[in-house]
């Protein structure tokens, strides 16, 4: 659980989208001058593997109140003649760098720095253009002409700048390694579970919705036509179990991706029946969530024998994504398939966590502040938060007024450090990492579902290093839908390519975790951290993440 006003989830969240600014020889000197800490790299998927980079230029303090801006910076286009490279389109970037906490996006043009040696390039683009203070890449990253440096050049020609550097070691997922070129080959021959499991998010089509032939219409099976870009990946042709969100509310079909062998097509194309959906979407950008490689595209000899295939994959989708023997919105019988938690007071603890934090803050600002009169003001911080069901900001002025503190720090300001440091003390509990590991050895998907704003929210998911060990993560603040509406719980399982039936619950929360999760069909379960929640809640409960697999085996 986390944040109980809605407001406070969109303060200094994704709704505010991090600058961007190309750099060329013409308008190289429009980028202004400030501290920076510098993600460089390639970035074109933004995987668990450049998470890693970028999370270690965000959140950097040049001195005490003065933050270094963070930034990322790379290539507006492939430097190399390769088409079907991005694995994620720049609307789709943007949003997720700024749940990293990055600042601003600089893109650069190639040919403006492509016969740059790497002294160059440290010299007169990371000090004298950037202002680097820090510099964060991957184990694996070059640079300058011909790509002469590497990383040790980079920390030796940065050293005498002053400009610190750190390089992030291999991130590995199932003791495979996270590679752009990885995930590709993964899209290429249709794994897209696979390949989402290494991204660290579902493989989602972000495309205009154009205008085809209508033919499905005529069939009955009415789709929704995205051209695939020249640039994009091409998964492999065939056809796909999908999920999308259409003005809030999350819906499966079936998505067929190739060149339509029965009717023909002069281009690649997504075509997505939404089923149980009609509605006009031309020129609106759908997101398309592919979930599961289902067949190969077929021709077939007439659009009779087309249409019954059609119809075919449409039950298989049914039966993927709503189990059967149940009514919607009840919980269920079925075989559970996943195990999804949520984070605070979850899978974390939280008030240890806010309490390292809390002390943290005073120690900081407060100095003078020792012993018993500094633990009763950490207790104080502690108790006031309510486990983080407070707008922030009101939180932070109260403190002030409480304490008549006339030279604290701008409560905007101490907001921000907040979404920042905070996830820094993340506490996880001692069995988090096993349980998940386990659930995983057992064949269960395992996710996360949880309130917050997407700063804060994926900063500790990412911080904690649990996010290799989940196959999906939804932060409310990314979703614009939050616990305890059922909508959050249903795109979750669909995400997962299995029913809400067949899915256990585990929250704290009596009302965003267990009604919740109730309300939209899946199994709750109670975990009580802090030895504070009633027996009586209708359902089970445990103190430990660990005897979850006793109610496994009475599923």
């Amino acid at each position: 659980m986390s944040g109980k006003d809605e407001k406070a989830d969109k303060m200094l969240d994704t709704s505010e989208q991090i600058r961007t600014y190309f750099y060329d020889a013409l308008n190289k000197n429009s980028i202004p001058k400030c501290p920076r800490a510098v993600a460089l790299g390639m970035f074109d998927g933004v995987h668990l593997g450049h998470r890693a980079a970028i999370m270690n230029s965000a959140g950097v303090e040049v001195e005490s109140g003065v933050w270094a801006c963070s930034s990322v910076f790379t290539f507006a286009s492939p430097p190399f003649k390769e088409n079907a490279w991005e694995l994620i389109s720049l609307k789709q970037k943007k949003a997720v760098l700024t749940g990293l906490g990055v600042d601003e996006l600089i893109l650069v043009d190639f040919e403006s720095v492509r016969q740059m040696t790497p002294e160059q390039f440290v010299r007169d683009i990371l000090k004298e253009k950037l202002d680097a203070r820090r510099v964060c890449c991957g184990f694996n990253y070059r640079f300058g002409k011909d790509g002469s440096g590497d990383a040790d050049t980079l920390r030796r020609l940065c050293q005498p700048l002053g400009i610190e550097v750190v390089v992030t070691p291999p991130v590995t997922v199932d003791g495979e390694s996270v590679s752009s070129s990885r995930i590709r080959r993964l899209i290429e021959d249709g794994e897209i579970e696979r390949a989402a499991r290494l991204l660290g998010r579902p493989f989602t089509l972000d495309i205009e919705v154009t205008v085809g032939q209508r033919l499905g219409r005529l069939l009955g099976t009415p789709t929704i036509n995205q051209v695939l870009p020249a640039s994009f990946v091409r998964p492999k042709f065939g056809v796909y179990l999908s999920t999308v969100v259409v003005d809030g509310v999350s819906k499966f079909g079936v998505t067929n991706i190739g060149v339509r062998p029965t009717v023909g097509a002069d281009r690649p194309l997504a075509e997505t029946w939404i089923i149980d959906f009609d509605g006009d979407l031309y020129g609106r950008h759908i997101p398309v969530t592919l979930v599961k490689y289902l067949r190969g595209e077929k021709k077939f000899d007439s659009l009779d024998q087309l249409k019954q295939q059609i119809l075919e994959d449409a039950k298989t989708a049914r039966a993927v994504f709503l189990g059967g023997g149940t009514r919607e919105g009840q919980p269920g019988t079925r075989p559970v398939k996943a195990v999804l938690f949520d984070f605070d007071d979850t899978l974390q603890n939280r008030k240890a966590a806010f309490t390292k934090y809390s002390r943290f803050f005073l120690k900081k600002y407060c100095p003078s502040l020792t012993g018993s009169e500094l633990e009763e003001k950490v207790e104080y911080m502690v108790e006031r938060n309510h486990d983080g069901y407070v707008n922030y900001i009101e939180y932070l002025k109260s403190l002030y007024r409480d304490w008549g503190w006339e030279d604290a720090p701008p409560a905007e300001e101490a907001y921000r450090e907040l979404q920042m440091r905070f996830p820094e003390f993340t506490t996880l509990l001692p069995d988090t990492v096993d349980t998940l590991k386990k659930l995983r050895q057992m064949g269960y998907k395992v996710g996360v579902i949880t309130n917050g704003p997407s700063l804060n929210q994926n900063r500790k998911l990412d911080i904690s290093g649990i996010r290799p060990l989940l196959d999906l993560a939804m932060v409310s603040g990314d979703e614009e839908v939050r616990k305890p509406d059922k909508e959050i719980f249903r795109r979750a399982a669909f995400r997962l390519g299995v029913p809400c039936e067949s899915c256990v619950y585990v929250g704290d929360h009596h009302v965003n975790d267990i009604e919740g999760a109730s309300g939209a069909g899946m199994k709750p379960v109670c975990i009580d951290v802090h030895g504070d929640i009633p027996k009586t809640l209708g359902v089970p409960v445990i103190t430990s993440l660990s005897e979850i697999f006793e109610l496994l085996k009475q599923a």
